[in-house]
């Protein structure tokens, strides 16, 4: 049982980078909480230790852009998260990529 938990925690680590960056791309300027909630909503569960980490390392990868978002009422400033110019061509690539890796899956398994 624990290599099979291995083997899922290798699996999740990029699929979670391009569900992330399809949350972003729907859900245009978010913020990290913003984003973890619709994420949960879909069904993916992410805690905020996997999430922020992952959004730091997207940024600095160019998959997507963020800003300080500074209330006007004085509270805390909020990272706002934000696609980059080129999230919707990549995700559109590492989607054509996924569909074929189910694909070649789907040949396997009905074997």
């Amino acid at each position: 049982m624990e290599e099979v938990e291995k083997w899922e925690t290798q699996f999740k680590k990029g699929l979670i980078e391009a569900l992330v960056m399809k949350a972003v791309i729907h859900q245009g300027k978010s913020y990290g909480y913003q984003l973890l909630v619709f994420l949960t909503e879909q069904g993916l569960e992410i805690t905020e230790g996997t999430l922020y980490p992952l959004l730091n390392r997207m940024e600095k990868n160019g998959w997507l852009t963020s800003s300080w978002d500074m209330p006007e009422n004085g509270g805390h400033p909020k990272r706002v998260y934000e696609p980059s110019p080129s999230s919707r061509e990549n995700l559109k690539l590492i989607f054509a990529r996924i569909d074929h890796y189910v694909g070649v899956y789907n040949n396997l398994r009905s074997l």
